[in-house]
């Protein structure tokens, strides 16, 4: 409790130099910037997956014991299925794994296949544990028009062993449903799942293999009808030493799971992300879908609190579960946006505690112009901030070395050789591979379904090189 207690002074600089120093009114609106006007860049290795139709990336992302980095390239292509790699950053090869969809024996030209890995990446005792999602929409819902294949199975828990190279089959859940997100309490050696679009709590028991569900946690969730019963489901469940598992509701409620109890999941009293943020509009309020649930979450054992970022804000915030305390630290955006009631780029996965205990942050910003290239759509910046001192420090956004931009990212490592890396969306430049792509990819995610990209992973320089002010 004196450690975070310490905390809370330390952390108080950052919330109220936001309050001090925003303009209001801020109106919140994308913006650019030349390429000759950035101060400083961060210069990237790309390395190709070669896997033309792939087309996202979301939290799957994991450097392990081996030295080695585990990622997952997802395609909304319904003709594939996802695919696991392997890099080896001692001979910069990328290895296909496995392509997941004929490895739980469901072939796309069959089934409904598991177009993505949504979930974090997990090692535990010489595996690599995680869980599978569909990518087959029908707007915002799953598809149920499956023509002559097999309906989508739901998600599947998963692991793959470091030495044998095997991957394992541990359970699925409810048919229709995929597995957003997961964490892993490995104490006690239980895997947590929430679905999509139901919002399905499931735990999974490695020593027992038992399978459970708890039932939804967040009313209708996507299945909901907009704006009176749909809530975003949460992207990332956080996991506190003593067992617990938090998750957050569109609405900012923080709801709780303790195995201890027999009805295990309530709503924390008293506690609302909602009023995190240090700037309101009743303009954006009234466009309603406000998203005040968090986007990451991550334990910090220094502080014995958890830091995230809100999902439609960006607002940086700390929370202690064992003393039911939440406060704000101001906003990890690009300075551009500062103040403005809905970060017009909203927040990314991409967020992570180093080894020296500063966050990293891969967030999205202005977009970079470069004098003939054809405009992206945001920019990709890395960001530090220091819980001990209350310090931000925008590094600047990531070119390629051949001056490549990406612009893109929903995941963050950083490897045993101490680089940064993420799997991100990467503009195509040269005119035949650009052609190739677009015809490849008919179709993608929503939010960069207008951009031409290929999917790469990224290697940033090492995390010491971004020092503190």
């Amino acid at each position: 409790m004196k450690k975070f207690l310490l905390s809370l002074i330390l952390l108080g600089v950052l919330g109220s130099s936001v309050l001090a120093t925003a303009d209001p009114p801020a109106v919140v609106k994308k913006s650019t910037v030349r390429l000759s006007d950035c101060k400083e860049t961060v210069i990237a290795d790309l390395f190709q997956p070669d896997f033309p139709v792939g087309d996202s990336n979301y939290n799957a992302l994991l450097a392990t014991s081996d030295g080695k980095i585990h990622f997952v390239v997802n395609t909304h292509n319904t003709a594939y299925g996802c695919r696991y790699f392997i890099f080896d950053p001692k001979t910069e090869q990328i290895t296909l794994a496995g392509k997941l969809d004929e490895i739980l024996k469901e072939p796309a030209k069959t089934h409904v296949p598991q177009g993505k890995v949504h979930v974090p990446l997990f090692e535990h005792k010489g595996k690599v544990w995680f869980a599978t999602h569909t990518a087959f929409y029908h707007g915002e819902l799953p598809e149920m028009n499956t023509g002559k294949r097999a309906p989508y199975s739901g998600g599947h828990f998963m692991s793959y062993d470091l030495k044998t190279g095997r991957f394992t089959d541990l359970a699925a859940v409810t048919s229709g449903e995929g597995i957003i997100t997961m964490a892993i309490d490995k104490t006690r050696e239980v895997l947590y799942g929430l679905t999509w679009p139901s919002g399905l709590l499931f735990t999974y028991n490695l020593a027992t293999k038992e399978l459970r569900c708890w039932g939804a946690v967040q009313g209708r969730g996507e299945w909901g009808q907009h704006p009176w019963d749909w809530d975003r489901i949460c992207r990332r469940l956080a996991v506190a030493p003593s067992g617990e598992v938090y998750g957050s509701a569109m609405d900012g409620r923080i709801w709780k799971f303790d195995p201890a109890q027999y009805n295990p999941v309530t709503f924390l009293d008293g506690l609302d992300l909602s009023r995190i943020p240090a700037s309101q509009s009743s303009e954006q309020t009234a466009k309603g879908d406000f998203e005040n649930n968090w986007r990451a979450i991550e334990w910090n054992p220094a502080t014995n609190t958890f830091f995230g970022i809100l999902w439609d804000t960006t607002a940086l915030f700390e929370f202690s579960p064992s003393a039911n305390y939440l406060r704000s630290l101001g906003e990890l955006r690009h300075e551009a946006y500062a103040g403005m009631p809905r970060n017009p780029e909203s927040s990314q996965l991409g967020f992570m505690l180093g080894p020296d205990g500063r966050i990293f942050y891969l967030g999205h910003g202005p977009a970079v112009e470069i004098e003939g290239r054809p405009p992206v759509q945001s920019g990709l910046y890395l960001f530090t901030y220091d819980p001990k001192t209350g310090a931000k420090v925008n590094h600047g956004p990531v070119l390629s070395r051949d001056g490549r931009r990406v612009f893109f990212t929903e995941s963050i490592a950083i490897g045993s050789d101490d680089h940064i890396y993420t799997v991100a969306w990467v503009e195509v430049v040269e005119p035949t591979q650009r052609k190739k792509l677009a015809e490849a990819r008919a179709y993608g995610p929503a939010e960069t379904q207008q951009m031409v990209y290929e999917m790469l992973l990224v290697r940033l320089p090492k995390w010491q090189e971004f020092s503190a002010p």
